[in-house]
């Protein structure tokens, strides 16, 4: 296996504190990690950006995002005035390939809300979600991948147990000693490589001993910090 190819949506993106994607880079050190992310990415915007990356005996986790997520290539400069004048997803442009996408995620605007209520429902968006999985699984397959599936919805819902009430806070994210509990639990079992033990016990003590606040300023000083840590001890 060649890359550790992780993608996934604002759980994934590490845009608030780091999360599973960055903290199994930091576990897996000897491989090359790409990370694949967006705020409020669908599941369409991160298809694309996997197939971009031509995955080839490589190790995919792919977590599934909700699957009545609208996201829309900018063609003209409609749909761009229409995300920049969006009251919450007004910064949420992403390019990738030759394209500009626009991740309207819970937008309220009128013209996503049509989308949702009139075009494509909720039964046509979780059979088009089942859809993408099996297109997603053959292809992985075919060039000799190995694929992780996980999800958002389950991430939350791991992240909701008793056990973390005292962690899980107000944020939408989980708090990053959630995010290694998680990959404790259920990444490290399904890799088809160990991690070292000492590592991860480092890097549980750091996470522990961090007193975490969302979008603090400081946030990537701290994390670079525990990595150069990990690397020195």
């Amino acid at each position: 296996m060649n890359r550790l190819v992780c993608v996934g949506d604002g759980f994934a993106h590490g845009h608030i504190w780091p999360e599973w994607p960055q903290m199994l880079s930091a576990l897996a050190s000897d491989r090359e990690t790409i990370t694949i992310s967006g705020v409020g990415a669908g599941n369409e915007f991160l298809i694309n950006g996997l197939l971009h990356q031509r995955p080839y005996e490589d190790v995919v986790v792919f977590q599934w995002a909700d699957p009545n997520r609208f996201d829309k290539i900018i063609q003209d400069d409609q749909w761009r005035t229409l995300g920049l004048q969006d009251d919450t997803y007004h910064f949420n442009f992403y390019q990738q390939g030759l394209h500009t996408w626009w991740l309207s995620s819970a937008s309220i605007n009128s013209h996503v809300r049509q989308y949702h209520n009139f075009y494509v429902q909720s039964q046509q968006s979780a059979q088009r979600m089942e859809d993408y999985k099996t297109l997603l699984k053959g292809y992985l397959s075919s060039r000799k991948n190995y694929y992780i599936e996980i999800s958002t919805q389950g991430q939350e819902v791991f992240s909701r147990q008793t056990r973390f009430a005292h962690l899980r806070g107000h944020e939408v994210q989980p708090s990053p000693a959630i995010h290694l509990a998680y990959i404790e639990e259920i990444i490290l079992p399904a890799l088809p490589f160990a991690v070292d033990v000492a590592r991860l016990d480092r890097l549980r003590a750091s996470i522990n001993d961090c007193q975490w606040t969302a979008y603090d300023p400081d946030r990537n000083q701290t994390w670079q910090d525990i990595i150069n840590n990990l690397d020195t001890a």
